[in-house]
């Protein structure tokens, strides 16, 4: 179900992108998510504030990294309706994060791994120029994919600070903060966005629709859906479920926007996944060996 969502998200903010700055769905998404945690800040009698100045500015940092231009990019790159291409991008996640721990957290990789990341890496290249050899003499890169994977290299820099910081931000405290924060950040550019306007929040239905699926479900559904199953199931064992999630965008722009899918793509995504499986399985692999009892 999580990960239903999560497709969604591609095909509901590639709806909205159309009418509405990226920055301004950003902004919403952000600002329902916060309203949506305010009742377990109000139920737990939680103090953020108190939380905010104990980690003020690894806090920002999280805020901006993973509110600001996180969604901000993804949102970018939704306006192009390759959705196909950049639902495969998704896969990169997990595969940046190891990358970035092994810079930021020092985490060595096995040689085998480094198999994987080129496997990945040239899997990403095949949709960066669509599988077409001349795209690639003369550089003409698929920008909304390369935006797609500068979205999830600030999400898998997020997750890193997160273990690197050794933070875990309960919905009543941290996450809340860092939504606020995120929130107030964009909020002068949106402002600016709806004084330019002659109606301001006039809106389509189908916009509304959107703000409201990315606000409510990224923003509190399936933040929950996440924690359960990673509870139940473990994070190594969660994390693989975003594979799935490029299956599901693919169906549903087919069904929905009626994309046709091309060869270049399978070929992409069968490198990209068995790059990521290659360096991931080994990844916790060796996280387990090194938290083993000796």
């Amino acid at each position: 179900m999580a990960m239903l969502i999560s497709a969604g998200n591609f095909l509901f903010g590639n709806l909205a992108v159309n009418e509405v700055p990226p920055l301004v769905l950003a902004f919403w998404r952000s600002f329902i998510a916060a309203i949506c945690v305010l009742p377990f800040v109000l139920a737990k009698r939680a103090n953020p504030l108190r939380y905010f100045v104990q980690n003020a500015l690894r806090i920002s940092i999280l805020a901006i990294v993973g509110v600001v231009f996180t969604p901000w990019l993804v949102y970018l790159a939704l306006r192009s309706d390759d959705l196909i291409d950049l639902g495969a991008g998704y896969t990169s996640v997990p595969l940046l994060t190891i990358l970035l721990s092994a810079v930021l957290l020092r985490e060595r990789l096995r040689p085998v791994q480094y198999l994987g990341v080129a496997l990945a890496l040239a899997g990403a290249l095949v949709f960066v120029f669509r599988g077409n050899l001349t795209n690639l003499i003369e550089f003409k890169p698929h920008l909304a994919f390369l935006l797609m994977i500068a979205s999830n290299s600030f999400r898998a820099l997020y997750l890193v600070l997160l273990k690197k910081w050794d933070l875990h931000p309960k919905p009543e405290e941290g996450l809340f903060v860092i939504l606020v924060i995120g929130t107030i950040v964009m909020s002068p550019i949106f402002l600016a966005y709806e004084a330019s306007t002659p109606k301001p929040f006039d809106y389509s239905w189908q916009v509304w629709g959107s703000i409201c699926f990315v606000g409510i479900g990224m923003g509190a559904i399936y933040l929950h859906l996440i924690n359960f199953g990673t509870k139940e199931l473990g994070a190594s064992s969660a994390s693989l479920f975003s594979y799935l999630v490029p299956i599901f965008v693919a169906v549903e722009a087919i069904v929905v926007l009626g994309a046709e899918l091309h060869l270049y793509q399978g070929v992409g995504a069968v490198l990209i996944v068995s790059g990521v499986l290659i360096a991931t399985r080994l990844h916790f692999e060796v996280s387990r060996t090194d938290h083993a009892p000796h």
